[in-house]
């Protein structure tokens, strides 16, 4: 959308504020975003402005480069972007986008098609901060400070899906997708696993 269209933005410039920077979230799973999450500049003690449309405004801000620090809430991981130079935007329209990854605890429908689990060391304590990523797709995803972890195939068509013994099983470059988990303090793990669709497979891996 653009911001020169909302009423608000005009409001606000009517009363002699600039718009600074607008702040937009898209939901990675559905594009709207679901719950409450948090906007802010990193180091600043300033509340954004949330308009009609959703956007986080920020206003009479220096020129100068910023830190967006977004708190994911109970859906989202935390997130943010570095360096948003407010010189590099448009004056008139000085938007960036900012995409929320959901975390195993967001509300997917009954028809998604998931994998959800726990990556956890030999000892059987969670690892947080592990990401995965499933092979030769852009799918990827990190767990969450409990070592737990969601990965979600959304827009399948109708190749994706081989049917196998009764099963609509989701297949990438004609193989189950394979998992591959790395942290810095553990060894790499790598894992061949069916995934059916519409159904939530649930996983658990260890990594040493």
């Amino acid at each position: 959308m653009d911001l020169k269209s909302d009423s608000k933005i005009e409001l606000i410039r009517n009363f002699g504020s600039k718009l600074s920077l607008a702040v937009n979230l898209i939901d990675d799973y559905m594009g709207e975003v679901v719950g409450e999450v948090g906007v802010s500049l990193k180091g600043l003690p300033m509340n954004p402005v949330r308009n009609p449309s959703g956007y986080y405004l920020f206003l009479n801000l220096p020129e100068n480069k910023y830190s967006v620090q977004v708190k994911g809430g109970e859906f989202y991981f935390d997130t943010g972007k570095e360096n948003v130079n407010l010189t590099d935007l448009d004056k008139r329209n000085p938007v960036i986008n900012i995409t929320l990854y959901p975390t195993p605890s967001y509300p997917f429908p009954h028809t998604a098609t998931l994998v959800m689990g726990r990556v956890q060391d030999s000892a059987g304590k969670g690892i947080p901060d592990a990401v995965l990523k499933v092979g030769e797709s852009d799918i990827q995803s990190r767990t969450t400070g409990k070592g737990d972890f969601v990965i979600y195939f959304k827009d399948l068509k109708k190749d994706d899906v081989t049917m196998i013994d009764g099963k609509k099983l989701v297949y990438i470059k004609g193989k189950n997708p394979v998992l591959a988990i790395r942290h810095p303090d553990h060894r790499k793990k790598t894992i061949s696993v069916a995934v059916e669709e519409r159904k939530i497979t649930s996983l658990s891996v260890t990594c040493p």
